[in-house]
């Protein structure tokens, strides 16, 4: 391609992307790319106009940043040229002088009835009133000539943020060009529409930031609960009577699912527990040998004798009884979701949020519906372990799937390989190392919700933990810390090591 055709692409380009300046826009971008100092030179409509030339570009980031802040600066320059500076004093000023003169008033009453002692007392007390007044306007008067340097510097400070922005105006819209090379759905050209909405947003923001205390009927809709609502009382009284509800309908589901997992939870627990604790360390040190290494092999040994010493074995098997049932159950789900996202894109867009509402709600909120649902004890804080940990395993295995190249899988079928062939012996073995990365995960956070579970009764070390945080025991607190933290990096060790052999 020779270079005048490659110009006139390039021309073409922005000019599709600017929608109007394209000269000046096509010489701006050349300058920047080339990294020429003329590109310091100050885009005049964004001097002018400010954010509103970021919202009619499509610069939204950069719109709400200077546009907050410039709104900001004016109600800080309202502010300080009101008097809001001084009008605590000014006030408290007038109301000391009147106390003043009404003490000066008594006084010359006490002093026409004869009562001298009475009539002093009160012209001390007045003068004291007056001589605080006095101070109070002095202090005024300072704040008002602070007052000044401030709204000098606070109108600095905007005409400084509107030269920055007009100077970077520029670079951030060649930014946003290479962008929309890339995706077209970023937003391009200018438009007014654009403009008046964002235009209205700052309005909006402007009256109501700077009127909102003084207009009553906006004082009442901005005003912020200090207590539970009625509405609030309301909404968890209804909420109250549906889980009871649907604990009395599905009573025979939860006890059917509870003691499922109560059977599977106690057989591992009495398996762990059942054999003498020197037969348990060597199978794990055995274990751990052969996934990572002897290097993790001895830190299992250490880390295991170190539980046996300090009176953690029994508390230890039972957390890992309950961290084995659920890892196994949420890998069980997690793994065919993710599978199932992974080779669906209208499954992951279904299956996303719910995704997304299981990984950011905070860990002591699944305990709320659980309690609810199954009572306190091992099977809630099973299944509150379940839904906190199974989100990273199905994340991750979708995503191993997603970046298989699509060339990869043309390959597997144009050798004859069936849908389950081409699963099972091409993109599940390419996407291994990012599965076993999610089964890890799960591991390490259903260990840590585990712990928390213990708040519901779930047992193990947590509730070592949850004692010391009671009674603000410090060394036991450190040595039940230390138990977990021992948990925790063996179970990662064994994943690692064995992710690292399958790579």
């Amino acid at each position: 391609m020779t270079k005048s055709s490659t110009d006139q692409d390039w021309s073409k380009s922005i000019a599709e992307f600017t929608g109007a300046n394209a000269g000046y826009y096509k010489a701006k971008f050349g300058e920047i790319f080339e990294g020429s100092r003329a590109r310091l030179r100050p885009n005049l409509a964004a001097a002018i106009v400010g954010p509103l030339w970021a919202a009619s570009r499509g610069l939204f980031g950069a719109f709400l940043v200077t546009g907050l802040i410039e709104i900001a600066l004016m109600i800080g320059i309202v502010f300080l040229s009101t008097g809001g500076l001084t009008a605590d004093n000014i006030s408290r000023a007038q109301s000391l002088e009147k106390l003043s003169e009404a003490r000066l008033a008594q006084a010359n009453e006490e002093r026409q009835k004869g009562n001298e002692a009475a009539a002093n007392q009160m012209r001390e007390l007045s003068k004291s009133l007056a001589q605080s007044a006095v101070k109070d306007r002095a202090l005024a008067d300072e704040r008002a000539r602070a007052a000044t340097m401030l709204i000098a510097l606070t109108a600095a400070g905007l005409l400084g943020l509107r030269v920055v922005f007009s100077v970077a105006g520029d670079w951030l819209y060649s930014r946003q060009y290479m962008r929309w090379r890339r995706y077209r759905v970023t937003p391009s050209g200018r438009s007014y529409q654009r403009v008046v909405a964002c235009a209205l947003l700052l309005v909006i923001i402007y009256v109501v930031a700077l009127f909102g205390s003084s207009v009553p009927l906006l004082a009442s809709m901005l005003a912020i609960q200090s207590s539970t609502s009625d509405a609030a009382g309301s909404t968890a009284t209804a909420l109250d009577q549906f889980f009871s509800s649907l604990t009395q309908s599905g009573r025979a589901v939860f006890d059917a699912i509870t003691g499922s997992i109560s059977t599977l939870v106690a057989s591992v627990e009495s398996l762990l527990q059942g054999l003498p604790w020197i037969c348990t360390v060597f199978v794990a040190v055995f274990a751990a040998w052969l996934l990572a290494g002897p290097g993790t092999a001895t830190f299992t040994a250490a880390g295991l004798v170190y539980l046996a010493i300090f009176g953690f074995w029994q508390k230890s098997m039972v957390t890992i009884a309950l961290l084995g049932t659920a890892a196994m159950l949420a890998l069980s789900i997690g793994i065919p979701l993710g599978i199932l996202c992974g080779k669906s894109p209208r499954a992951y867009r279904i299956f996303r949020p719910i995704l997304d509402l299981m990984q950011t709600m905070p860990a002591f909120i699944y305990l709320v519906p659980i309690i609810a649902l199954f009572g306190i004890g091992k099977t809630p804080g099973v299944l509150a372990t379940i839904i906190f940990g199974m989100p990273p395993v199905a994340r991750l295995t979708a995503l191993g799937l997603q970046q298989i190249p699509l060339s990869t899988r043309e390959a597997a079928v144009a050798f004859g390989a069936t849908p389950w062939q081409s699963l099972v012996k091409v993109e599940l073995p390419l996407a291994m190392p990012s599965i076993m990365a999610g089964v890890n995960q799960t591991i390490l956070m259903c260990l840590s919700m585990v712990v928390i579970a213990s708040l519901i009764g779930a047992g193990g070390l947590g509730e070592d933990v949850l004692q010391a945080l009671q009674y603000a025991s410090v060394g036991q607190g450190f040595l039940v810390g230390a138990a977990v933290l021992i948990c925790a990096i063996i179970l990662d060790r064994l994943i690692q090591g064995k992710r690292n052999n399958n790579q």
